[in-house]
């Protein structure tokens, strides 16, 4: 008994130190796996010959050890403040002292008398997001001109010896743009834009629909003698018309990072970027889509579908989950967005059906059936065809079906039938075009075809009488 006993206790203090040390192990995997917050200072000094940057990371647990990937023309690359750094080619590895980095290179460079661009010119490191730059810029050659960089300016000195701006925000690796002759600053809720004269733009016509924590705002330069590019929350164009596609690209960028879509259909962030926002389409099938679904809701239903479509945010979202979202808006079946996934044209049409089965003869058919003021509809031509009639359109009104001794012409703008040379008068609602399809009420579809239709919760069986 006591050997049990102490074998069990065993046991337990074994089975203890493994738990211990698979913990330990999974705290090492998740801390690994996720990014530090640090804070970031870049200190710029232009110089006749090129810059010399000085850079600070700030906030980091004490002697992290980061690998860094430097400008392609730094050079004389080192640290300070006892840090210790090791560097191959443009990439290396630097341990923090107390909890900081700094790291000092100079870029040669020839610099234009107009105008020049300054874009990834910071070093960056790996598993680190900045959550605030500070910007220092101190000019030396005193140029004058003026200096733009996508994140928010703080000051701008013109003093006797050197000219000082500096700026700040979240973007942790922020271009810089010289001029010679200065722009107008023209300043909206997001975006900042700068312009030979000032940009007279409504504020609605400029902002977008979020909160100011949940986008990165965007600095314009317009001018006609610059190539039109973008990047890092600073975009050049050509002309004041042009500043639409930068409020449209701000809210799909804002769209695409909360509504997380599988990679082959990420194009139908367009889609969600045109319902929810109602900003100019990036995909014209996006745009498309939207309307044939706007065509067929009431007010309360888009306002239901607008809300449906939210609840995606943040979420991974996908065709299949928003054709339920549809269907269910609707109360009828859809398969849209499955029948959409590609991002080519043309859109198959928007088509809501019943979502159970339809069996004829106890055979499964690739149709559905409808449902309109509680009435259930059939497909008249598939149905027919399935029940082994053959189908001609005479003309776009007349349908002539044929099975055995059986003929029937349809009528469709007279709302009647020949049955075998008998005609049979249908009320007004019988024949209904929906989705672009023509379908029959169950009731005439029973009476003409001699068929039971036959409803379960799951399928919906078409039968004959036999007779």
């Amino acid at each position: 008994m006591k050997k049990v006993l102490s074998f069990s206790v065993l046991l337990l203090i074994i089975s203890g130190i493994l738990l211990t040390i698979q913990w330990i192990g999974y705290e090492k995997l998740s801390s690994a796996s996720e990014n530090i917050m640090a804070d970031q200072t870049i200190e710029i000094e232009v110089q006749s010959d090129g810059f010399l940057i000085k850079q600070a990371l700030q906030s980091l647990p004490e002697n992290s050890k980061l690998n860094m990937k430097l400008p392609a023309d730094a050079k004389e690359v080192s640290c300070s403040k006892g840090d210790k750094c090791v560097t191959g080619g443009q990439s290396g590895t630097v341990t923090a002292n107390g909890g900081i980095i700094t790291i000092q290179y100079q870029i040669p460079a020839t610099l234009s008398s107009q105008s020049f661009l300054l874009n990834n010119w910071q070093a960056s490191f790996e598993n680190i997001d900045v959550s605030h730059t500070d910007l220092l810029l101190t000019d030396h050659t005193k140029r004058g001109g003026q200096w733009i960089s996508s994140i928010q300016q703080t000051a701008a000195k013109q003093l006797s010896m050197i000219d000082f701006y500096s700026f700040k925000g979240k973007a942790d690796r922020p271009p810089l743009f010289w001029q010679k002759n200065g722009l107008k600053q023209s300043n909206f809720a997001d975006i900042t834009v700068f312009a030979k004269e000032p940009v007279n733009l409504s504020e609605e016509s400029m902002s977008a629909p979020f909160s100011k924590e949940e986008i990165i705002a965007q600095t314009v330069v317009i001018s006609k003698d610059l190539k039109p590019q973008q990047l890092d929350g600073l975009t050049f164009i050509r002309q004041e018309s042009d500043l639409r596609t930068i409020r449209s690209r701000m809210i799909y960028d804002y769209v695409k990072k909360h509504f997380i879509f599988p990679e082959e259909e990420q194009w139908m962030t367009s889609f969600l970027a045109v319902s929810l926002y109602s900003t100019q389409p990036m995909n014209m099938k996006a745009a498309d889509m939207n309307e044939q679904i706007a065509a067929v809701l009431a007010e309360a239903e888009q306002k239901e579908w607008e809300t449906a479509l939210m609840q995606f945010k943040g979420k991974e979202v996908n065709a299949e989950k928003l054709d339920r979202a549809l269907s269910a808006v609707k109360s009828e079946q859809t398969d849209f967005f499955e029948k959409n996934k590609s991002s080519k044209l043309p859109t198959v049409p928007l088509i809501f059906f019943d979502g159970r089965s339809v069996m004829v003869e106890e055979a499964r058919v690739p149709f559905h059936m409808k449902k309109k003021d509680s009435l259930l509809y059939v497909p008249l031509k598939e149905a027919a065809a399935a029940l082994g009639f053959s189908v001609q359109e005479v003309s776009s009104q007349e349908w002539l079906m044929k099975k055995e001794f059986e003929t029937y012409h349809f009528y469709l703008n007279e709302n009647r039938v020949l049955l075998n040379e008998h005609q049979y008068a249908l009320y007004e609602t019988a024949l209904q075009k929906m989705d672009g399809i023509i379908y029959i009420d169950k009731i005439w579809f029973q009476k003409i075809f001699l068929v039971e239709v036959q409803e379960t919760d799951e399928a919906i069986h078409l039968k004959s009488y036999g007779l």
